[in-house]
């Protein structure tokens, strides 16, 4: 067994041999296994791994020499270790980058900050309920769909009404309310 290793890891070396990197991956695929199963990055799945140990088992046979005594799984093996501890490494420090683009909600400067005070949100309330005390039943459903409070299945049954007819009444309602709140002035 450990010949037609040598002779594998040479055609590979020499030839480029890809059917001798299949039967190294085939050879060393419990120990693949073994390590993916031990880390975890976002966005890998089983192939993308089997492409990293490809890559790495290509790259292993070019620089290994075992005349020193060594052997090659071990050197595979620490070769695709590394490889998957960069990966990890990388994708960590992704989310480092992320979380070093936030803000503490201590260092915000407040004034800049556009926050609807509790009086706002009741006259916003009332407005509301101001413009649908004048609205159809067609038009007070079509603005519950709107809201999400009926699909649009049933709002079309509720209304007697078919798709089109629903999104016109729809965007009626919303240019009525739109226009009763431009009329608004606010102290």
């Amino acid at each position: 067994m450990e010949n037609s290793e040598t002779l594998w890891i040479e055609q590979l070396r020499d030839f480029g041999d890809s059917e001798a990197l299949a039967k190294l991956i085939m050879k060393y695929r419990p120990m693949i296994d073994n390590t993916i199963r031990q880390y975890f990055v976002s966005s890998y799945d089983r192939d993308d791994w089997y492409q990293e140990a490809r890559i790495v088992c290509h790259d292993s046979c070019i620089k290994f020499d075992g005349s020193q005594g060594s052997k090659f799984g071990s050197f595979f093996k620490m070769k695709f270790k590394h490889r998957v501890i960069d990966l990890v490494r990388y994708s960590n420090s992704a989310k480092r980058k992320i979380n070093g683009m936030t803000e503490s909600l201590d260092d915000i400067d407040e004034s800049h900050m556009i926050m609807q005070s509790p009086k706002d949100s009741i006259e916003y309330c009332d407005h509301i309920q101001q413009v649908t005390l004048g609205m159809t039943l067609k038009e007070l459903t079509a603005l519950q769909y709107t809201l999400g409070k009926f699909s649009i299945e049933e709002a079309c049954d509720l209304a007697k009404v078919d798709r089109r007819s629903l999104l016109i009444i729809t965007y009626r309602c919303k240019k009525m309310i739109k226009k009763k709140s431009d009329n608004l002035v606010y102290e």
